[in-house]
């Protein structure tokens, strides 16, 4: 009678112990998770929200990662459809805990509208100073195709700021303004991404204009006219004089890249 715990019932029994039922709602939600994630980067990258993210030229890494998360959605749905249920072990179970901080990056995508940065992110102020080097193609612009950037990196080469007086200029951005800047005057500013959104900031170009008064800081506008060195808010800076100041709607690439 002593022997009676070490009977084959007795071991079947043990051996039930450790079964996962073949409903195992933690196996399915694991696999709802990933084809989630999956799902989530592919509609990024088709709808194009995935610019308000991460430099364009990183992109094939969301491909990437779009690809594997459903591919292991897959093997789980595949292993779970698959396994003998009277007989499938768990030697590591996940718990709802693990799922939860799993899924927390999910549920704040789906959540927060995707949108890029505005006025709003603008921390410190706006900068003047240029980033990275700019390619050959960017150096050959015409004036009226340079961008907020482009131009900043022209002043950052040139001797004196006198040396774009006359140069016609044709660019887009958001008005920016601080306490100091003078009535007529704003900051025309895009914000620069080298890698992704963590690494942005602001820079702008010294815009007056009679009729700047009009526009709400962070209202996107097209700004043309000519350049002139003058005072803005005690800098000696190349400033745009724009004869003409268009409200336009935020560009679908609303960032620049260096």
């Amino acid at each position: 009678m002593m022997t009676m715990e070490n009977t084959p019932m007795t071991a079947m029994a043990e051996h039930q112990h450790y079964e996962t039922p073949p409903d195992d709602l933690i196996a399915w939600a694991k696999t709802a998770i990933l084809l989630g994630m999956g799902v989530y980067f592919g509609w990024l990258l088709i709808s194009g929200n995935l610019n308000y993210y991460i430099n364009q030229r990183f992109a094939w890494l969301v491909v990437v990662g779009a690809a594997v998360f459903v591919l292991l959605a897959l093997v789980n749905i595949y292993s779970s459809l698959s396994a003998d249920a009277g007989c499938r072990h768990q030697h590591f179970q996940i718990g709802w805990d693990i799922l939860l901080i799993a899924a927390l990056p999910l549920l704040l995508a789906l959540s927060i509208p995707s949108r890029s940065l505005g006025i709003e992110a603008v921390n410190g102020g706006i900068s003047l100073n240029p980033v990275g080097v700019a390619s050959q193609s960017a150096l050959q612009r015409s004036p009226l195709d340079r961008n907020i950037l482009d131009w900043l990196r022209e002043f950052e080469r040139a001797s004196t700021p006198a040396a774009f007086n006359g140069a016609a200029a044709d660019v887009i951005g958001f008005v920016y303004r601080e306490p100091g800047f003078a009535e007529d005057g704003f900051m025309l500013s895009r914000f620069t991404m080298s890698c992704c959104v963590a690494d942005a900031f602001a820079i702008g170009m010294p815009v007056s204009a009679p009729d700047a008064a009009d526009f709400e800081a962070g209202v996107w506008l097209r700004a043309r006219g000519k350049l002139a060195a003058d005072d803005f808010a005690g800098d000696y800076l190349p400033v745009l004089f724009a004869d003409s100041l268009e409200p336009i709607a935020e560009p679908q690439q609303p960032y620049l890249y260096p």
